[in-house]
């Protein structure tokens, strides 16, 4: 299964691809919305791990543009902020508030694509 991974941040990134890798998951990493938009057209994920807040195009802007071709993607979103937060969609969306544990975010990759 492919997730897509869009984060600014190089180290949370890089911790974020080790731990999905190692559920067997192949990861892309992107590190704004724009290169996100851009990988899913030529590899579409089944599962899109999105920050909030980065630059270029933020993860609302993502998952909106994402959603409009593929409205039961499963995503997972990261957040620092209080503000602007999506709410859950149980089986589609869930939000988890930084910071958090990566088997946390991998006990719900596992969960949306086993």
């Amino acid at each position: 299964m492919h997730i897509l991974v869009a984060e600014d941040e190089e180290l949370v990134a890089m911790a974020l691809t080790d731990v999905l890798e190692e559920e067997g998951f192949r990861v892309t990493v992107t590190h704004n919305g724009q290169e996100a938009i851009d990988a899913d057209i030529l590899d579409p994920a089944d599962l899109l791990v999105t920050d909030m807040q980065m630059p270029i195009l933020g993860g609302r802007a993502l998952i909106e543009a994402l959603r409009a071709k593929r409205p039961n993607l499963p995503i997972i979103v990261m957040t620092g902020y209080s503000e602007d937060l999506l709410d859950d969609e149980p089986g589609h969306l869930v939000v988890l508030r930084k910071p958090f544990s990566l088997s946390t975010l991998a006990q719900h990759a596992e969960a949306f694509l086993r």
